[in-house]
């Protein structure tokens, strides 16, 4: 099975999915799925030294939704193991790098944990995942040669690559994240709920069987 995850670094929902999706997979240990992940920019207007977090968000939701909008986003990652503190984000990032990171990652086989990593940098410490720096440490601490890294952020590699993958996924009608497919066939939106996961995860193996049988003994 393959499993395509559309999602952007500082999206805490994409966080939140992403465990949900582990907690399902691991109650069917067999399926051993391939995971890849796209990237998406829910900020792409952002300069590339950031923004100031919580004043763009007082613009956007005002003041009174703030504290009520971290309670909620940090109860549902507590409810599935997760240590978020959105008050220790001073910055808020543009992520064309972490994307371009993650990319790199992927030649390694270190994909999922470099995005585990960012998620985690981002909502439980409050570091900037948009600073070349902070990025740079945060690859060597995955496994990746940080200096190299850092090298490789300061040129335009991989730059057009995730650009072109953004605006193939907006052309595809995907306005937001987390998105997920499945095998290419059933597609997902949001961050469902470890039920829902199961059922989509039940629903792709009995038809990839359905399927298998069929190639064997024919279908009419």
């Amino acid at each position: 099975m393959q499993i395509d995850i559309i999602s952007d670094v500082v999206c805490p929902w994409c966080y939140v999915a992403k465990r949900q999706l582990e907690r399902a997979l691991a109650q069917r240990p067999a399926l051993q799925p391939e995971i890849r992940w796209f990237p998406y920019q829910l900020h792409p207007e952002a300069p590339a030294e950031g923004y100031p977090y919580r004043e763009a968000i007082e613009r956007k939701y005002g003041r009174q939704m703030i504290d009520s909008m971290f309670a909620r986003i940090t109860a549902a990652g507590a409810a599935v193991g997760l240590e978020l503190h959105l008050d220790r984000i001073a910055r808020g990032a543009n992520t064309l790098d972490a994307h371009r990171l993650i990319e790199w990652a992927r030649e390694a086989g270190l994909e999922d944990a470099m995005v585990e990593a960012l998620f985690r940098a981002y909502f439980r410490d409050g570091r900037n995942v948009g600073d070349t720096e902070t990025l740079a440490e945060i690859a060597g601490e995955v496994g990746l040669d940080a200096t190299a890294v850092r090298a490789r952020l300061a040129g335009p590699e991989s730059r057009d690559t995730i650009l072109d993958r953004i605006r193939f996924s907006r052309d595809q009608g995907v306005t937001g994240v987390p998105f997920f497919s499945f095998d290419g066939k059933l597609p997902l939106s949001g961050a469902q709920g470890e039920e829902t996961f199961l059922r989509v995860l039940d629903r792709v193996t009995a038809r990839a069987e359905t399927a298998a049988q069929c190639t064997s003994d024919g279908c009419p």
